[in-house]
């Protein structure tokens, strides 16, 4: 039967999953898609997303993608998606694709949003939402230091190794948004070509220590030419980010 790509939009609980990719017998995000599209067509149907997330990371707009035979309608196909997924899980919408769409290959660009509990104590309601640094925070030199990593860059100080070879560390960063909210919550958006492996965390660990005051906006200029992630600050936990969108 002939088959058409679908483009999937999906919103999940990084809690509640062994991250994005298959790795059985652990709960993922694939894994659990792919079952209930087995449960639906009756047959296997390869999922492909439009890239990897970790444990604990969060998704409000993650991609994927499938070849399937248009029997359903896309509204009726989410909700009988909806209904074999668990609860952590949703596809928030459905579309009919041209020939050659790829959720990972045919993307241009993806944002993210990271989150930081600047409070003390931390709300409860934020406990697996955000980063929790009771510090305070120098607004004015985070975004000193965010301009730094702002344009074309080689990125090699701030990714980690994804166990697989890549054909270059340089992405551009359109657009590092910072907004701190009245009730103590820091969000930092994230807008690129493309980011690397853990890429988005590692730079936020490296801006909270600049907003610290312990690096210099300076010495991030130095991390970030040094292309050595052994001279870069640690990883920011991956409660706080948050797969924003996917462009296309």
């Amino acid at each position: 039967m002939k088959t058409v790509p679908h483009r999937l939009r999906l919103a999940y609980r990084g809690e509640d999953f062994f991250g994005w990719q298959r790795q059985d017998p652990d709960p993922t995000v694939q894994l659990a898609l792919e079952k209930a599209f087995l449960k639906i067509f009756r047959q296997p149907i390869a999922v492909a997303g439009s890239g990897r997330t970790d444990r604990g990371v969060h998704a409000l707009g993650q991609v994927a993608s499938c070849e399937i035979p248009p029997l359903h309608s896309p509204a009726t196909l989410a909700k009988a998606l909806n209904f074999h997924l668990p609860a952590g899980v949703r596809v928030l919408s459905i579309h009919r694709e041209k020939p050659g769409f790829h959720a990972r290959f045919s993307a241009k660009g993806k944002s993210y949003l990271y989150r930081i509990a600047n409070t003390d104590p931390l709300h409860p309601l934020e406990i697996g939402r955000a980063w929790h640094v009771p510090r305070p925070l120098d607004l004015p030199l985070l975004r000193q230091a965010a301009k730094i990593l702002r344009g074309r860059h080689d990125f090699a100080a701030f990714t980690s190794n994804p166990g697989y070879q890549r054909k270059s560390t340089i992405r551009h960063i359109r657009s590092i948004r910072i907004v701190k909210k009245k009730n103590g919550i820091l969000e930092i958006t994230f807008a690129g070509d493309g980011f690397l492996y853990r890429m988005v965390r590692n730079l936020v660990g490296a801006l909270v220590k600049v907003a610290q005051g312990r690096l210099t906006p300076t010495e991030l200029k130095k991390i970030l030419r040094s292309r050595s992630r052994s001279t870069a600050p640690g990883t920011a936990p991956a409660v706080g980010l948050y797969l924003l969108s996917v462009k296309y």
